[in-house]
């Protein structure tokens, strides 16, 4: 068996412990119930991954990278408060997560299959949490002198992004000394990386990558 095929034969048989695959196992097998939408993106997950063949790659050095990340970033309230976010996410967190990172074009692998993610979830269900851990990956992981936004109607909202990414830094001291905390952005100083909440309602779009 070529080498290559060994080695991604052996990272996808780890990667099946890992809580995004066995969440996209449970709803295709139907022991989490999910609507259909949901259902149709676990197996074809689950299909595509499975298939040496497919189109698209899935990066599992990324998804241990971001493993690695997540044990160094603190929960900063609710119950799992001073505990590793990795410890402290669920199934369903972990799916969407290395969905929107770690899947790659195959004859590309700088370049993400997906440019748009979107995360449909009932009030009070952690997705500012959420987003805001996965803006700190970014912040982290992508290329120099990238910029990031929160979008939302007016500053206020915007800015939940913001303070939930600060909180987040706060109490995780071996992260802390990589960024640059301001009053209205987050910087990165591994790459110079920065974050920045927007308001449709006083922000022009233009220009904005």
């Amino acid at each position: 068996m070529n080498t290559k095929y060994q080695d991604e034969s052996e990272q996808l048989k780890n990667f099946k412990q890992h809580k995004a695959y066995k969440y996209a196992l449970d709803v295709s097998n139907g022991k989490i119930p999910a609507n259909e939408y949901i259902i149709i993106a676990c197996n074809q997950f689950l299909e595509e991954i499975n298939d040496p063949d497919s189109k698209y790659y899935f990066d599992f050095k990324m998804v241990k990278k971001i493993d690695m990340m997540s044990r160094f970033i603190m929960m900063p309230s609710g119950l799992s408060v001073g505990k590793p976010i990795g410890d402290s996410l669920v199934g369903f967190q972990w799916f969407f997560v290395v969905n929107a990172l770690c899947w790659k074009m195959a004859n590309n692998h700088d370049k993400r299959r997906y440019e748009k993610s979107v995360l449909l979830i009932g009030r009070k269900s952690g997705k500012t949490f959420l987003v805001g851990f996965i803006f700190i990956l970014l912040l982290l992981l992508e290329p120099r002198f990238s910029n990031f936004f929160s979008v939302a109607p007016d500053r206020e909202l915007s800015s939940l992004i913001l303070e939930e990414i600060k909180h987040q830094i706060a109490v995780s001291p071996d992260i802390e000394k990589h960024f640059k905390v301001k009053q209205d952005e987050v910087q990165c100083l591994i790459n110079d990386n920065k974050f920045t909440p927007l308001a449709t309602s006083n922000n022009r779009m233009d220009g904005k990558l």
